[in-house]
């Protein structure tokens, strides 16, 4: 009757350890060979990954999509790619950010009139009502600026606080940002 005890608690115990990281989202078997190929931006392995079934919408252990990395560091190739088989534009992570939003920050602006292309909302806000518009305008991304104004992006939208993409540019003055935005006809 001991031994029996025993297997079962060892059993319990086997299947915790297994299924306990399966359940809360932990990736026991390695990282998922798309993530991983988005993340180093390479289109052929992002392409094989793809074709063996991996989905375009996988997150990482860090709750970011494949989508999400690929349009930071600017892989425009890899972001075609995935939205070309599903990815969703506007899956966001926890802080509320698309993948526009992460395209915007880095100043990618071919990555950013790909996913405008891809039906990514153009004046989706964050968590703190941030729109790409107010990041790139904040962190001084003046292509992308030019490129979200040219798309049609409302640049009278406020965040949390109240202010404009056009404020947060002049908070952190930046000055080839306020450029874009005086050739683009917006004072206020």
């Amino acid at each position: 009757m001991t031994t029996l005890k025993n297997m079962l608690s060892l059993l319990t115990l086997l299947g915790t350890l297994v299924l306990f990281p399966v359940l809360a989202g932990a990736q026991i078997l390695g990282p998922d060979p798309l993530y991983d190929a988005a993340e180093r931006g390479n289109f052929s392995d992002a392409q094989k990954a793809i074709l063996a079934g991996s989905s375009a919408n996988i997150r990482g252990g860090d709750r970011l999509t494949a989508l999400i990395v690929a349009a930071r560091i600017g892989a425009v190739d890899v972001v075609q790619l995935l939205l070309a088989h599903g990815a969703i534009a506007d899956l966001v992570e926890d802080e509320g950010n698309t993948a526009l939003i992460h395209a915007a920050l880095k100043d990618h602006d071919e990555v950013i009139n790909v996913l405008l292309d891809g039906d990514a909302a153009i004046n989706h806000a964050n968590r703190q009502g941030e729109t790409a518009l107010m990041r790139a305008a904040g962190t001084g991304s003046d292509f992308a600026v030019v490129a979200l104004l040219a798309a049609g992006a409302d640049h009278t939208l406020t965040d949390f606080t109240g202010r404009t993409a056009l404020d947060l540019a002049r908070e952190n003055r930046r000055r080839r940002v306020l450029s874009a935005f005086k050739k683009a006809g917006v004072t206020r």
